[in-house]
């Protein structure tokens, strides 16, 4: 039944998703649908988190509190329709006393659900590869976040609300707590220094993220970053609180440094080391590659190309990166490879049909059949390319961040013109050695020193300072258009909408011109897909390789 009298929309209920962590956006199929209500926001809200039948008048009075009884009733029938016409969906039901969602809201699945959902597996106890992924979901910046910087109009909503994110951040505290128990305990201090800077960032006055921080880097060998964290927590608490340190960070403190000046213990796990690299032959020339997971891995092999810069080892010192990598790896058999011209590879400057080489000279070094590929920017360009060539070995394309051409045309204004990348050269000539570029990559750690140092590093491993400049310019001239008609694998293509340096039109433009390719816009801005929310693009990948896999 209806909530009211008028006919219902034109379309029922069906794969929903309500983002609201942040500003509510509801979408259908990774499409956004149109809803400038913000009461009627706050509503699908309200029901999706209740996930039962609310009546009308409770309903009436959280919304409007200051109207009479009536007159809010009258109000809450009229924002039903108006909800249920602008989004062409029946998706607010009801009779004359309660109101609910279609379906009891089974059809329409939330972020914050997802968040609780993963709480309760670690407070629960689940298998340890469920944990790891629950732990990955909730050191999210946004996981204890609910309708942040959204406003309704109504007090009443306002309290409502509040409630719940006290609630959410309460939950979300005390599984990471328990999360970074479990890594500790399993030998993983590298992640549990990361739920720990997640819990500090929750709750910068919480015991238990500095003591966890403090018992990682111990694990970790680190004496300067177990020095800095005990006396930045000791300072945080004397200039908001005006105490010392608890016993329990004492404590912690104590040991960490115990067991720094102490030999390893013979079970103590040791340092996560890099991967063995190994070199195939392309054309005489050497293409450096690493292997994580197993061969016989459920899902098959995934090959990981980078974007324009690219180095092994470097790669493998950055945190957000192998947690990726090791993410992957639970599924696949992950080939990561630097490109002939970048880093521990030879460095002729070769262009896509060179690099598509690069991918079979590898995939014939693993002695795979096929293949699935994903690829960042410039490593999409190359994958695109190979998958053309090759089609019987490829199950599937996933490209993030990737344009067909790599300069400006007049049937393609998405891409840098000339001039632009002459002064890109040039800027990254001039300030070679340093971060360039940091801001239009990734923007979400331009100002993480930690980051800027790592990436300054990598361009320099990357290439030299006059190759830098080959590469920019031999990539640039990439051009795969002519093969997207060619294109005959399942393709997924992803795209942050925010990207300043692969635009958002070029993204939608790749997938218009692949027969079936399945096109997802995600928020953020950041080009490199190790940073911003990788886990949606992770989340992606892996549903499109199960949609794969499932029509055969």
């Amino acid at each position: 039944m209806t909530p009211d009298s008028s006919s219902p929309p034109r379309e029922t209920a069906a794969e929903l998703v309500l983002a609201c962590t942040g500003y509510p956006v509801l979408t259908r199929r990774g499409q956004p649908l149109p809803l400038n209500l913000k009461r009627g926001l706050a509503l699908l809200v309200h029901l999706s988190e209740l996930q039962r039948k609310a009546a009308r008048p409770l309903l009436a009075a959280l919304l409007w509190p200051d109207a009479p009884e009536d007159t809010g009733r009258g109000r809450l029938r009229r924002l039903c329709h108006e909800v249920n016409a602008a989004l062409g969906i029946e998706l607010l039901t009801g009779d004359a006393d309660a109101l609910w969602l279609v379906d009891d809201g089974a059809g329409l699945a939330t972020d914050v659900q997802a968040v609780r959902r993963a709480a309760m597996q670690l407070l629960t106890g689940t298998g340890a590869t469920e944990s790891l992924l629950a732990i990955e979901r909730l050191c999210r910046p946004d996981a204890a976040s609910i309708l942040h910087g959204f406003d309704c109009g109504s007090d009443a909503f306002e309290s409502w609300l509040a409630q719940r994110r006290s609630e959410q951040q309460r939950l979300v505290t005390r599984a990471l707590a328990r999360g970074g128990e479990q890594l500790l305990a399993i030998g993983q201090p590298a992640l549990a220094a990361e739920v720990a800077a997640a819990l500090v960032r929750l709750d910068p006055l919480c015991d238990t993220g500095h003591a966890l921080r403090l018992a990682a880097q111990g694990r970790l060998g680190d004496a300067a970053a177990v020095e800095a964290a005990y006396f930045a927590c000791a300072e945080l608490l004397r200039e908001e609180l005006g105490i010392r340190p608890s016993a329990g960070i004492e404590a912690a403190y104590a040991e960490a440094r115990a067991r720094l000046s102490r030999p390893p213990e013979d079970d103590e796990p040791a340092a996560r080391a890099l991967p063995p690299i190994r070199f195939a032959d392309a054309d005489g020339d050497a293409v450096a590659y690493l292997e994580l997971g197993s061969p016989a891995a459920p899902g098959g092999t995934m090959v990981v190309l980078f974007g324009l810069w690219s180095h092994l080892e470097v790669a493998w010192e950055q945190p957000v990166i192998r947690a990726t990598l090791d993410r992957l790896a639970r599924r696949f058999h992950v080939v990561l490879i630097d490109r002939r011209g970048v880093g521990l590879s030879d460095r002729p400057a070769l262009d896509a049909a060179a690099g598509a080489l690069d991918i079979e000279a590898v995939r014939h070094a693993l002695g795979v059949p096929r293949l699935w590929l994903f690829a960042n920017s410039v490593g999409g360009a190359l994958a695109i390319e190979y998958a053309v060539n090759h089609p019987e070995r490829v199950r599937g394309l996933m490209l993030y961040a990737t344009g067909a051409r790599g300069t400006w045309a007049p049937d393609y204004p998405w891409a840098i013109t000339p001039a632009q990348l002459d002064a890109w050269v040039q800027r990254v000539q001039s300030s070679w050695g340093a971060a360039v570029s940091l801001e239009q990559f990734a923007p979400s750690v331009a100002q993480d020193p930690a980051a800027r140092d790592w990436w300054a590093r990598l361009l320099r491993q990357s290439a030299t300072r006059q190759g830098a400049a080959s590469v920019l310019r031999t990539l640039a001239a990439i051009d795969v258009r002519p093969q997207l008609p060619r294109l005959r694998v399942p393709t997924l293509v992803v795209q942050r909408e925010g990207d300043r340096i692969v635009r958002a039109a070029a993204g939608r433009h790749l997938a218009d011109h692949i027969a079936g390719a399945k096109f997802i816009l995600l928020p953020g801005a950041d080009n490199l897909m190790w940073f911003g929310d990788t886990e949606a693009v992770i989340h992606e990948v892996e549903g499109f390789a199960d949609s794969v896999v499932r029509s055969g």
